[in-house]
């Protein structure tokens, strides 16, 4: 099946079609290689998702912030991966965002979602549970104002 009709067959199916940009900077350039190569290798080997498009870029040099430069961090190595992928259910692209956190995300289709109640509720508890994990780790929580 030619890949236009693959993704038209998705669509009627009612799936997803989303761009996602991927995005890392280390101090070596092996590493920045291969830490995003085995990130989307373990993001395509996720259930309900059919990835269309994969383009990555060369590791390139690139300045490092200020506050890694006070540190004597001058140069970094940044790599940038873009995916069009499809995913069978909202639930499914809400996991897959939380757990893989492109650094950017658009939904390319369809012009309307309709989901259930449960995939709502779903999509709501496991942003909360992930929440919940980061104030356990101590990496920040829910900021409750005051009167």
């Amino acid at each position: 099946m030619a890949d236009n009709e693959k993704e038209k067959e998705l669509l009627e199916k009612g799936w997803i079609k989303a761009w996602m940009l991927f995005e890392v900077q280390a101090t070596g350039k092996e590493v920045a290689d291969k830490s995003l190569t085995e990130h989307i290798k373990k993001m395509k080997a996720e259930k309900d998702l059919y990835i269309a498009d994969i383009s990555a870029s060369d590791v390139k040099e690139v300045e490092a912030p200020k506050q890694l430069i006070d540190k004597g961090i001058h140069i970094l190595y940044a790599k940038v991966t873009e995916i069009v992928v499809f995913y069978q259910s909202y639930e499914i692209l809400t996991n897959i965002t939380i757990n893989y956190a492109p650094t950017a995300i658009e939904i390319l289709a369809p012009e309307k979602i309709t989901i259930t109640m449960r995939e709502a509720q779903n999509a709501l508890a496991t942003v909360s549970d992930m929440m919940h994990k980061f104030t356990s780790a101590g990496l920040g929580g829910m900021v409750i104002k005051g009167d």
